[in-house]
């Protein structure tokens, strides 16, 4: 697959590694934000091989990642009630309830409406 399987190539990866290391002299912090992303890193043992001076931080996780299945199951069943209106971040319609999602709901009839900012949500309310 192309832009994938480049990376799995350890010549490759070596090289990519070896100008980071070159490159990066200060001290730098960088916060991966999603928990997918962190998962990566530390089954690929990204973390380990960077050098001393790059600090990877744990972010709080993107809504997909964090988001309790129990919450994603109450606001699947609140929209399936009469008069409410779900707003939602467009990456969150499809994550999985235990027996639905927004998206399947909206499917049926609910109405569930994609948002890009707070600032839209509040305008729908």
């Amino acid at each position: 697959m192309k832009y994938i399987d480049e990376y799995r190539n350890k010549e490759i990866a070596q090289r990519i590694l070896q100008e980071i290391k070159n490159i990066s002299k200060k001290k730098v912090n960088l916060m991966e934000v999603c928990g997918t992303h962190t998962m990566a890193i530390f089954r690929n043992g990204i973390k380990k091989m960077l050098p001393a001076n790059i600090n990877l931080i744990s972010g709080p996780g993107c809504p997909v990642c964090v988001t309790p299945i129990r919450n994603i199951d109450e606001i699947i069943a609140l929209s399936r009630g009469n008069g409410f209106i779900i707003t939602t971040f467009g990456d969150m319609i499809r994550v999985p309830g235990s027996t639905s999602t927004l998206e399947k709901e909206k499917a049926n009839g609910a109405d569930v409406r994609i948002v890009y900012s707070t600032l839209d949500a509040l305008e729908v309310a």
